[in-house]
């Protein structure tokens, strides 16, 4: 029994030697390795928001600005507007302009508004053109409102100083008692209802939830890249030499060669979605992340192996694999999660290896 082994793990060896000198021969492996640099590169430094960002980057161009300069108490009001939760955005402050725009192309941040480097100057000359530059992909869904938010904060602070600077033309005099009385009005009527009547009414059957994931465009696009790349390689099987030699063997050594001819073909693309994932994404313990991607990783070997047997055709299967692709794309919560608006889609997700892998990082990074 055990020279028996032993003769089956040679062979094993012999077969994963030659078919891996065989797969590194082909160009297709090397194309999809490629491929796979491309689309991920692609998708993490140009992507759309997803629809829970609610991210609203603020930069202020002077850096010589004062704690209590204009442009720092617009930035301010609105920080503090997103901690009491005033605001549905949840805006923050960057370092840099370069920065600012990195972020909003890439889609981690919704939009962005950069402060003019004379911001406080020209206000207080009452002189607002230009004043604010709004940084948007053409992604946003957002944005607009956005603009609406920011912009009612800097006419709280604008109105103030339209009152301080034309008290004296309204009047014919400059008058402190005037100005004062005028700002406390404005306040007034800022803060309170005399010209909006908030009318606050309870409405049954509809259930506001808010979203805090994050969605896994990088990983889950490797994941279902490698998914392709194993649903391609398996076509081996119904074509060309490898055809050949998986007919002519017994069950058992059969299902071990095309198992071996599965894991040959997904080394290179395997170990290129790794790099990816650890250089854009290393959201994860770099211990634990090796190890739930072999685990995926062979989870995909072993489901497109006995997706293979199902479709036991070489025409359904090629067929096929585009459908399963698509479904992926859709069902996996790679860049938004259907299963928010469809809820019996979640377990469904859980029959892929992407979404399955994707479902468990959700939970390992929140």
């Amino acid at each position: 029994m055990s020279e028996q082994k032993n003769a089956h793990l040679r062979r094993g060896s012999r077969w994963f030697v030659l078919l891996l000198k065989r797969q590194l021969k082909r160009p297709f492996l090397w194309v999809i390795a490629l491929f796979m640099v491309i689309s991920v590169l692609a998708i993490f430094y140009v992507t759309a928001p997803d629809v829970n960002n609610k991210r609203i980057l603020l930069y202020s161009a002077d850096e010589n600005a004062l704690e209590d300069s204009y442009s720092q108490k617009l930035i301010d009001d609105l920080l503090t507007a997103s901690q009491k939760n005033d605001t549905i955005f949840e805006f923050e402050r960057i370092e840099s302009y370069d920065a600012l725009i990195d972020e909003v192309t890439r889609g981690s941040a919704e939009c962005g508004f950069v402060l003019s480097e004379d911001f406080d100057e020209r206000i207080a000359l009452c002189d607002t053109s230009d004043l604010i530059e709004y940084v948007s992909s053409n992604y946003t869904t957002k944005g607009e409102v956005a603009r609406e938010t920011v912009f009612a904060e800097f006419f709280e602070i604008y109105g103030k100083i339209l009152i301080d600077s034309e008290s004296y033309e309204i009047f014919g005099r400059d008058d402190f008692e005037i100005t004062a009385w005028l700002t406390d009005e404005y306040d007034r009527l800022l803060s309170g209802d005399d010209v909006f009547n908030a009318d606050y009414q309870t409405v049954e059957g509809i259930k506001a939830s808010e979203s805090d994931k994050k969605m896994q465009p990088v990983r889950g696009l490797v994941m279902i890249l490698i998914t392709m790349a194993l649903l391609l390689n398996g076509s081996e099987k119904f074509y060309g030499s490898a055809s050949c030699v998986s007919k002519a063997l017994p069950f058992g050594e059969k299902t071990r060669f095309e198992i071996l001819l599965y894991i040959t073909g997904i080394i290179v693309p395997g170990i290129t979605g790794f790099v990816l994932i650890r250089i854009l994404d290393p959201s994860v313990d770099v211990i634990i992340d090796i190890l739930l991607y072999i685990i995926f990783v062979m989870a995909a070997v072993i489901w497109t192996f006995l997706l293979s047997k199902l479709l036991n055709n070489a025409v359904s299967y090629m067929a096929w694999i585009m459908t399963f692709l698509i479904a992926q794309v859709i069902i996996c919560p790679v860049w938004q999660d259907v299963s928010e608006y469809v809820p019996s889609l979640k377990p469904v997700s859980y029959l892929f290896p992407a979404g399955a892998y994707l479902r468990i990082i959700e939970y390992l990074t929140h």
